[in-house]
């Protein structure tokens, strides 16, 4: 594994973190316990807890009571709450920050995290509890998570020290500007969704040649997903380790979350920092980004 440094933060973490996120499958407090084991075997050192499910909670604190806690980097995510909405309130904010560090047996947290807040989402108040908590020690840094239009505000206000978005090989314009605006505002900066939905899976050819759909769109968005038909096509690298390799060309990224779905494919994310992308790969990602700037949504 290799570690960098986060921010103007002291510490250094692991260029793979894991997201702790509730599962379909209802895992129980053992089963995260040995996932996060399984995470810190492979040289994992940052974790986010992102789901509400209370055993999450309970399997990390089982996990890490044997580890120094200055050695590993836990943030939690805010806002969201049980019946999907988000809450941004001071109190329920800090309520949900002591609970945690509380249920955990927790010092402290090293970032929380705003879950996508809007322009108006965050008072008064609640930045100024935000701020309390971080001056206080109980959370050694704040952040924001997103990708929608307010977190320029939230980026340039100067108020924020972490900023979490995605980044992926069809990031454009949008993402590579936040980037260099969280840098200037020496922030650190955590990837996530470095698999687009769209190119997880081969695409399927038509059953009819396109030449006779006359339809524009879709013979648009099929040519999009042929460009990249080689990372469904690369021997001995699946697409998943491919765009999660891309995105650790991004220098800036301090980290790139993982949710894998279990151990053995956490330990295969996890080597991907140490493997050596196979020669011609990487300008074939280029020549297909670049082929595809005009059809796709440049953010």
């Amino acid at each position: 594994m290799r570690y960098r440094p986060f921010g103007a933060a002291n510490m250094a973490i692991s260029v793979v973190s894991l997201a702790l996120t509730d599962s379909p499958h209802g895992r129980a407090r053992f089963d995260w316990k040995g996932l996060v084991y399984g995470a810190l075997e492979n040289g994992i050192n940052a974790f986010e807890i992102v789901g509400q499910d209370p055993a999450i909670l309970d399997g990390l604190a089982e996990a890490l009571q044997s580890i120094d806690r200055h050695l590993v980097f836990v943030a939690k995510r805010l806002g969201p709450t049980p019946t999907g909405g988000n809450d941004f309130s001071a109190m329920g904010m800090v309520r949900t920050v002591e609970a945690t560090i509380a249920r955990c047996g927790f010092d402290y947290l090293d970032a929380v995290m705003l879950n996508d807040p809007s322009e108006e989402a965050l008072t008064k108040d609640a930045l100024d509890a935000l701020i309390a908590m971080r001056d206080d020690g109980q959370a050694r840094q704040i952040g924001i998570t997103g990708e929608g239009p307010a977190i320029d505000a939230y980026i340039s206000s100067g108020k924020f020290n972490v900023l979490s978005m995605p980044y992926n090989l069809t990031s454009g314009w949008i993402s590579r500007n936040r980037i260099r605006d969280a840098v200037d505002q020496n922030m650190a900066i955590m990837g996530y969704g470095f698999l687009p939905v769209a190119l997880s899976a081969p695409a399927s050819k038509p059953l009819i040649p396109r030449r006779l759909l006359w339809n524009a769109k879709a013979d648009e968005a099929q040519a999009h997903l042929d460009t990249y038909a080689f990372l469904h096509e690369t021997y001995n690298w699946t697409a998943e380790e491919i765009c999660l390799a891309y995105a650790l060309t991004q220098p800036a990224l301090a980290t790139v979350q993982i949710t894998p779905d279990h151990a053995s494919r956490l330990a295969e994310l996890a080597a991907v920092p140490e493997r050596d992308m196979p020669p011609g790969l990487a300008p074939r990602i280029e020549m297909a980004r670049f082929g595809n700037m005009p059809s796709q949504a440049q953010a």
